[in-house]
């Protein structure tokens, strides 16, 4: 009797150890790394109401009159919003970092656990062996009265429902670490993803601050130099466009409606995160009104998108060309395109993107990450360009003025008809 209250006591004390070891030693660290994560939480929340005031500006801007002071306070915006682009991310990254060692120390924590209920399942299997290796008879034999037998028969069995218990805890310990160390893993992955960010903000960054002392260097900061170099972009995408239209109709006639996926919402997955057409397809109101379409026909969508955001794969698919009108004919096309050929027949082209991140040939999935919205080409301001082709009747050439050197040509159709 005596040594299964010894066993039981020496069980109680090394779990009792454990525990307060293992769960007080390393709580007031967690606990400060846990409100540190939430104040810098709550900093990353600050900037993106930021984020969202100057990307209002920018679009009011955007709809006043054409004026030099307008273009460069829109441009002095676009710089300002995408500051705080950098400065979240930099804040992610250090949250990231954060949760990276508040991980970091809850698995130490159960590797810890882990280790110490093997070594008390040990000491307690052994002693139960010894007990094991006495008969009833025995242990009847060796007791005062057969109510001290009962009683050590008793014990013996809350001896092995104690042990039954560790075996669940353990179990469940090991879960929580396999648990913890995917995150970790996935807090990892999460961090290279914003630090790769970063570097793609600073370059955005440095060309937006380009662009704007490209406009105060060929304008000389006049109004004046300023209006002739709209009038003179005005009637040079005209004359793009009057040529790639030429071509497109032409293409549109291989167009083959059976073979193509029947018009139904998701066939093709929205290319950004918040979706917001600001322009149709065909004859629009805008297409009509401002005159800067050839025959008022716009041959895609456009969605709402400030300089930077993230653009995504519409489907499964193979980068089949990426290039940058601006090049060969600046402010005069697509500027930063990439055309996506999927497996249904459909191809896909993203246009007046500030950062390219896929090359031709590459494979990419549904929703795969492949650059940034911009507003390189002829664009009035930030925004995505989509457009959706029969993929059998794409074309890679110059406009027929030999403007532009490189441009996606095709049969077009209405990409509202898939989305």
């Amino acid at each position: 009797m005596r040594r299964i209250i010894l066993i039981i006591f020496i069980f109680s004390f090394l779990s009792l150890s454990f525990f307060q070891k293992n769960v007080f030693a390393d709580f007031e660290k967690i606990e400060e790394l846990k409100k540190t994560i939430e104040e810098k939480n709550q900093k990353i929340k600050s900037i993106q109401e930021e984020i969202l005031r100057y990307q209002d500006e920018i679009e009011k801007k955007g709809k006043e009159s054409k004026t030099l002071s307008g273009e460069i306070s829109r441009l002095n915006l676009i710089i300002k919003k995408l500051n705080k682009d950098i400065d979240l991310t930099r804040g992610q990254i250090e949250a990231a970092l954060l949760i990276l060692e508040r991980l970091e120390i809850e698995i130490e924590k159960t590797r810890g656990e882990i280790e110490k209920k093997n070594e008390i399942m040990k000491e307690f299997l052994r002693e139960i062996y010894d007990l094991d290796s006495f008969s009833s008879v025995e242990i009847l034999l060796g007791r005062e009265s057969v109510s001290d037998f009962f009683d050590g028969l008793e014990e013996i069995k809350n001896l092995q429902e104690k042990m039954r218990l560790m075996v669940v805890e353990l179990k469940q310990a090991k879960d929580n670490l396999e648990k913890e160390e995917m995150e970790k893993s996935r807090q990892k992955e999460e961090l290279v993803n914003h630090q790769n960010k970063l570097s793609d903000k600073k370059i955005i960054q440095g060309d937006a601050k380009k662009d704007k002392e490209i406009v105060l260097k060929i304008t000389k900061n006049k109004e004046k130099e300023y209006q002739k170099l709209l009038s003179e972009k005005e009637k040079e995408k005209q004359e793009i466009l009057a040529e790639v239209d030429a071509v497109e109709e032409e293409l549109r006639k291989l167009i083959d409606p059976a073979s193509l996926p029947k018009s139904r919402p998701g066939v093709l997955g929205y290319p950004v995160a918040s979706v917001a057409v600001t322009q149709g397809f065909g004859l629009t109101s805008f297409s009509q009104s401002s005159g800067a379409y050839f025959k008022s026909v716009h041959n895609g969508v456009d969605f709402r998108a400030s300089m930077g955001t993230e653009v995504f794969s519409a489907e499964d698919g193979i980068v089949l060309e990426t290039g940058n009108t601006d090049l060969s004919c600046p402010g005069g096309s697509y500027g930063k395109w990439i055309l996506i050929k999927h497996e249904n027949n459909l191809a896909t082209l993203y246009a007046h993107l500030s950062l390219i991140k896929v090359n031709k040939g590459e494979r990419v999935l549904r929703g795969r990450f492949i650059g940034y919205s911009g507003k390189t080409g002829y664009a009035t301001g930030p925004h995505l360009h989509f457009t959706v082709y029969d993929s059998r009747t794409i074309r890679f050439g110059e406009s027929s003025s030999g403007r532009c050197k490189f441009l996606p040509l095709g049969g077009y159709l209405n990409p509202l008809d898939y989305l």
